[in-house]
């Protein structure tokens, strides 16, 4: 076995606080910077690039961050650097200028910021490995992001009501600065894998099971591309406020942070692969729920309710499976490859599918297609389930 540090080097707390600071800054980005793209004259269709642009950068990002990090060992350095490099990118932001200042500019920024989670989501798989309460313990320590997440989009709504979305870059630039200051609180894990556990990247790409599942991220991430480009914008057409936005994407982090501290239960009683296909079924209907009942408030609570199983219950899902086939020195590469094929590829995708049928259609058709996707999805996170009980049962066919 690949030696351990001493317990007492196992701090949660560090790691809990950098996931605090790192989604308290998503959470002034993602429900308001559309609008704060839209303040300064960018069409729909100029907004749905900008934030595909987010998309694409985790391709490339997090693939070359984690082989960064598998390759030199020195991953709380990359974690530390690409975090600093984030704020300092976004501060350029403050500058005037329209879409062909912007472009460029988030693009760097974003693909610095892909650099942090998936790296130091590998030292979190390197510190619970082996450890039988994985799951529950995983979910406590990702839980404090979605809280930092709740606490700034709650804070954010009456801030920008009462004094305009103009402030939006300042406060990103403040809460970039705090998440790059807690990445340096950070312990680094043990580096290494038992010898008869190596584990190619490559060759395991080549399963099938592992290309059906990733196929089912991509698809899950591509249906929630129009969520992350265009609620706030959608919402904002049917005429709720900026505070109504805000309490619409806090109901569904606040549900999610419940079931990340609970989740060990569940995940013990069910299993992971029949949750997540569940995920994909409540996917469909929240997306429809969106597109046809977003002007009735109670069903609009539904939906972002389920935001718990179709973020929650499937990033939680998906992470322990890529732990689980990803291990040691291909950690932050499998890690990695979750993010760049699902929040890259699938993000991306979706985002610019959503700017198209949204221009060209209407707003609700993006939400419908959403709703497509996510019974796609389970088509194949089914087929996946299939063979990997076929490779458990007889291991010489994986």
């Amino acid at each position: 076995m690949f030696p351990r540090l001493p317990r007492a080097a196992w701090e949660p707390w560090r790691l809990a606080l950098f996931l605090a600071a790192y989604f308290a800054a998503a959470g002034v980005f993602a429900p308001y910077f559309p609008l704060y793209l839209e303040y300064r004259g960018m069409s729909a269709g100029e907004i749905g690039i900008v934030m595909a642009t987010a998309q694409a950068t985790r391709i490339v990002g997090p693939n070359f961050w984690g082989w960064l990090a598998d390759r030199t060992v020195h991953r709380l350095a990359i974690v530390r650097w690409t975090a600093v490099a984030t704020c300092a990118s976004f501060a350029l932001l403050l500058a005037p200028g329209g879409f062909w200042w912007i472009l460029p500019i988030f693009f760097a920024n974003q693909f610095c910021g892909t650099g942090q989670i998936p790296v130091a989501e590998a030292i979190i798989a390197a510190r619970l490995r082996g450890d039988p309460h994985a799951a529950a313990r995983y979910g406590r320590l990702r839980a404090w992001g979605s809280i930092g997440f709740v606490v700034m989009v709650l804070a954010m709504g009456p801030v920008f009501d009462a004094f305009g979305i103009a402030v939006q870059p300042w406060l990103m630039v403040a809460m970039l600065a705090l998440a790059a200051g807690a990445s340096y609180l950070v312990h680094d894990a043990p580096h290494g894998e038992p010898t008869h556990e190596r584990v190619s990247v490559r060759e395991r790409l080549r399963e099938p099971r592992v290309r059906w599942f990733f196929a089912s991220v991509v698809l899950m991430i591509f249906a929630h591309g129009v969520m992350y480009s265009f609620l706030s914008l959608y919402l904002k057409q049917l005429g709720y406020s900026k505070t109504d936005i805000g309490v619409f994407w806090v109901l569904g982090v606040l549900v999610e942070i419940v079931f990340f501290y609970v989740q060990g239960r569940f995940f013990k009683r069910f299993g992971v692969y029949p949750l997540l296909t569940a995920t994909f079924v409540l996917a469909a209907i929240r997306f429809a729920l969106i597109a046809e009942f977003a002007h009735v408030v109670v069903l609009l609570v539904i939906a972002q309710l389920l935001h718990a199983a179709t973020f929650a219950v499937h990033h939680s899902a998906s992470v322990l499976t890529v732990q689980r086939w990803f291990t040691g020195a291909a950690a932050a590469r499998g890690q990695a490859l979750y993010i760049s094929l699902g929040y890259g590829v699938g993000g991306t995708a979706g985002s610019l599918a959503a700017a198209w049928l949204w221009s060209t259609i209407s707003p609700s058709s993006a939400f419908l297609a959403s709703s497509v996707a996510s019974l796609l999805g389970w088509w194949a996170v089914r087929r996946s389930h299939r063979l990997d009980t076929q490779a458990v049962r007889w291991p010489q066919t994986a």
